[in-house]
């Protein structure tokens, strides 16, 4: 009777112990939400959200605002501002000029269309036992606007002479 008494109590401590381990807290992460880029207002926005992952997925929890100004040269996010130095100013300028250019070049090539990439697709039911057609040799294939002629050497991009502005802001 003593050693069954003993043996419940010691099933009873030891269920209980494990019962105390603390449970293993979720890891905290943060993921770039989105990224703005607004030529009228010169203004590059983006929104970080922290939150955990759970069975692999991100949730999110909560999400923060932050705003560079490359024109007036600072940072902010929610009620603080902070100055940006010259030099860091510039070089956002000259890289989001470069990405708004970026756009501007894929936009156009984009709506040209791409004969040569029509030509080579086959429909997926054509696929299955059908013989490939003749690949497209590498002068043949379709470039994007704006890409380097490779017989060619690119004039040297001189920094700040990419203007991606709003034409009506003046700035």
């Amino acid at each position: 009777m003593k050693t069954a008494l003993i043996l419940i109590l010691s099933c009873a401590s030891l269920s209980l112990a494990q019962d105390t381990q603390p449970e293993p807290q979720p890891v905290a992460v943060k993921k770039l939400a989105s990224v703005t880029w607004d030529l009228h207002t010169h203004k590059l926005v983006w929104v970080v959200q922290a939150g955990t992952v759970v069975d692999g997925a991100f949730v999110p929890l909560a999400s923060k605002r932050y705003e560079v100004s490359p024109e007036d040269a600072y940072m902010a996010s929610k009620d603080e501002k902070r100055g940006l130095g010259e030099e860091e100013a510039g070089s956002l300028t000259d890289l989001v000029n470069l990405l708004s250019l970026y756009c501007a070049q894929s936009t156009d090539w984009w709506e040209q269309g791409s004969p040569a990439a029509e030509e080579t697709a086959v429909p997926k039911s054509e696929q299955k036992g059908a013989e490939p057609k003749t690949p497209v040799s590498p002068s043949e294939k379709p470039t994007h606007v704006g890409e380097p002629d490779r017989k060619s050497t690119p004039a040297p991009r001189i920094p700040g002479t990419l203007i991606a502005a709003n034409a009506g802001s003046g700035k």
